[in-house]
C-alpha cells in the first residue's frame, strides 16, 4: 500500500508547483541544479545514484518517487534524480505525524551574521548556529555516502538531501543573518524582512521562476530543460571550472554570503514590491549561483556515487 508520506508527496508534485514556503530556489531551481549536475556526470554514476535512492525506507516516500511510465529508463532515471532534489522539501508538506522522521529545518541553513555600518557590511561574531546545520550536514552526508558499510536506506536519504543541500548552499540568503535594530538576532535569511507580496527569502526562493517564466501549456520537462538550457548558456562551465572549489564547503557558503550582502540596498524597502532593476541584478545573480550549484554537484555526485 502506498504510504501516506508518498501520496502527500506526489499530490504536492501535482499541485505545488507555485508553492513558496521558503526552500532555496524552490522547486524549479532544485530542479534545474540538479539536471545540470546530471548532465555533468557518467551515466554509471547516475544510475549508481537511482539505485541508492531506490533502497531508501518506504515510510520515506522516496523511492515511490520513481516514474513508472513507458519512457525509457535514462529518461525516468533523470526524472527521479531532479524530483528527488526536491524531497527535503516535500516532506514539509506532509502532517508532522508521518514527517517528522525526515523533516530537518534547521539542515536547510547555515546563518552568516552581519550588519550595515555606515554604508559597508560589516561581519559580526555568530550569533545562533544549530549544531546540526546546512555545512555540517553537507559533510556529514558526504562521508556517509563514501562508506559502503553504512546501511543503505540511511545512505539513500543522504543521498536525497544532497542533491537537494548543494542548491541550498548556493541560495544566497540560507547563508545570510542580516543584524538590525529590528531585528537583532538576525533576519532569519529574509523571511523577516516583508515586502509587498511575501518576503524576501521567498522572493529569492523563486528568482529563476521570474527570469524564465513558463509559457502558457508547457510542460514540466519542457520548462526545466529550457530554463537549464538558458542558466547553462550564460554560465557555461568551461568559464567557471577554476572556481568550483571542490569539496569546500564552507567557502560555497562564503560566496553566498558575499552575495546576500549585495541584496539589501538602500533602494530596497519594506513593505514594497523591488524594483525592476532589482530584479534584474538578482537574476543574475541567481543564475550564476544556480549553475555553480549543478557543476559542484555534479563533482560531489561522481565523488559518492562514480567508480
Amino acid at each position: 500500500m502506498r504510504s501516506i508520506v508518498t501520496t502527500a508527496l506526489l499530490c504536492w508534485l501535482v499541485v505545488g508547483s507555485g508553492l513558496r514556503i521558503g526552500e532555496a530556489w524552490g522547486p524549479t531551481g532544485h530542479q534545474v541544479v540538479a539536471l545540470i549536475a546530471l548532465d555533468n556526470v557518467s551515466d554509471e554514476t547516475r544510475k549508481n545514484v537511482v539505485a541508492l535512492m531506490q533502497q531508501a525506507p518506504p515510510e520515506a516516500g522516496l523511492a515511490n518517487l520513481f516514474p513508472k511510465d513507458g519512457r525509457p529508463l535514462d529518461a525516468r532515471e533523470r526524472d527521479f534524480v531532479r524530483i528527488a532534489s526536491t524531497w527535503p522539501d516535500l516532506v514539509r508538506s506532509v502532517k508532522p505525524a508521518e514527517r517528522h522522521a525526515f523533516h530537518r529545518r534547521t539542515w536547510h541553513f547555515r546563518d552568516f551574521y552581519w550588519k550595515q555600518e555606515q554604508g559597508r557590511a560589516v561581519d559580526v561574531p555568530d550569533l545562533s548556529v544549530d549544531q546540526e546545520n546546512l555545512l555540517e550536514r553537507l559533510q556529514a552526508f558526504q562521508t556517509m555516502l563514501m562508506d559502503k558499510s553504512q546501511p543503505p536506506g540511511q545512505r539513500a536519504i543522504a543521498m536525497a538531501w544532497v542533491l537537494h543541500l548543494v542548491g541550498d548552499v548556493h541560495q544566497p540568503l540560507h547563508c545570510s543573518g542580516p543584524v538590525t535594530s529590528m531585528e537583532p538576532k538576525g533576519d532569519e535569511g529574509g523571511n523577516l524582512f516583508r515586502l509587498d507580496r511575501d518576503n524576501l527569502h521567498s522572493y529569492w526562493d523563486s528568482m529563476l521562476d521570474k527570469a524564465v517564466v513558463r509559457r502558457k501549456n508547457e510542460g514540466t520537462t519542457v520548462y526545466l530543460s529550457r530554463a537549464t538550457a538558458l542558466v547553462v548558456a550564460r554560465h557555461p562551465r568551461a568559464l567557471l571550472v577554476d572556481q568550483l572549489k571542490p569539496g569546500k564547503f564552507e567557502d560555497w557558503a562564503r560566496e553566498s554570503l558575499a552575495d546576500a550582502k549585495k541584496a539589501y540596498p538602500a533602494s530596497l524597502k519594506r513593505n514594497q514590491a523591488p524594483s525592476d532593476g532589482y530584479r534584474e541584478k538578482g537574476t543574475q545573480v541567481a543564475r550564476e549561483r544556480i549553475a555553480f550549484g549543478g557543476y559542484r554537484l555534479a563533482l560531489v555526485l561522481e565523488q559518492v556515487a562514480g567508480q
